[in-house]
């Protein structure tokens, strides 16, 4: 009888600290999903596909500030709709915000996280390119830091820098139906990621 009590005590004991911690635990939770590098200049940079315009606006925005020293910037993203890919569409996006289209190159055969790495390593390699700033949303960012980290290799090293003006809100995601589902989905594809690594070609 002593024991039962002491197990249900220890229980409920348990179950408060856990109710009480559960709101930092989850922000920490929410918080290793994005990957920000204090910002330096890098040959180019590159910008993935997704989300509406926050990506492409804050890669001109580093671009015009002066952070690609080569002066160029990278659109990776592929086929989307009939003739249209991802990384067509955002080059047009960059040029309204007067970037030159001769500094911008394009990746557009991609159809996921991995292959924009694969497909953006050749670019990089033609061009000489030993250093990216990257730049995709703050969810996406330490997934896709760790597969241009596999695939890139040492030779070329990575600024991570995630767009800002993100829709994503750490603070509290688990209490709001988008953020909840963006943080669970990410961490199921890190699992995936952890059990079948990273290819290294398309």
């Amino acid at each position: 009888m002593f024991r039962l009590l002491k197990l249900i005590l220890m229980t409920a004991l348990t179950a408060g600290v856990l109710f009480l911690a559960h709101a930092p635990l989850l922000t920490q939770a929410g918080k290793m999903i994005v990957r920000q590098d204090e910002m330096k200049p890098a040959d180019a940079i590159v910008v993935l596909a997704g989300e509406e315009t926050e990506r492409v606006e804050y890669g001109v925005k580093l671009f015009k500030n002066g952070w690609a020293r080569k002066d160029m910037i990278i659109m990776a993203g592929g086929p989307l709709v009939w003739k249209y890919s991802w990384a067509g569409l955002m080059k047009d996006h960059a040029e309204s915000l007067n970037v030159p289209a001769g500094k911008i190159l394009v990746e557009d055969k991609s159809r996921s996280t991995e292959e924009d790495a694969i497909y953006t390593k050749e670019i990089l390699q033609k061009n000489h390119i030993a250093s990216i700033i990257l730049v995709t949303s703050p969810y996406h960012s330490r997934r896709a830091s760790i597969i241009f980290e596999r695939v890139l290799g040492k030779d070329i090293s990575i600024i991570n820098a995630p767009a800002e003006n993100s829709w994503l809100e750490i603070r509290d995601w688990w209490k709001r139906r988008r953020e909840r589902a963006t943080v669970l989905n990410e961490f199921s594809k890190y699992i995936w990621l952890w059990v079948f690594g990273v290819k290294e070609r398309a």
